[in-house]
């Protein structure tokens, strides 16, 4: 289990699913906060997950109504590494998964989304 914005906890395991939480506005930069996702901070997680042998797939939770554009891109273009190395990513949207929420998921394998969930 990964979330940007909080402590990371480990479970040993040679097969392991990474599930990160993306949640709050999308912006440039790094920092620590319930309410935004930092282009570093979570780019700097998925290249961390790219090189992690052990991790096999990663489960990408959206809620985000979007920000920078530029921030979602570079967000993107790690996920798109990621799959480089040959790893599964899947996408569930939460509430809200619209702009750069919705962006940051368009590479995935597969995107799960609720009936009530806001995208766009």
């Amino acid at each position: 289990y990964y979330d940007q914005n909080r402590d990371r906890t480990f479970i040993h395991s040679e097969n392991q699913i990474a599930v990160v939480i993306a949640e709050g506005e999308i912006q440039m930069g790094s920092g620590s906060s319930n309410e935004t996702i930092y282009s570093d901070e979570l780019s700097s997680l998925i290249r961390e997950l790219s090189k992690d042998d052990d991790v096999k797939a990663v489960v990408l939770r959206v809620n985000s109504p979007g920000g920078s554009a530029l921030a979602s891109d570079v967000i993107w273009r790690s996920l798109e590494y990621l799959k480089k190395g040959k790893k599964h990513l899947v996408t569930s949207f939460s509430d809200m998964a619209a702009a750069g929420g919705y962006y940051i998921a368009a590479g995935s394998e597969a995107i799960y989304a609720e009936p009530t969930t806001i995208t766009g």
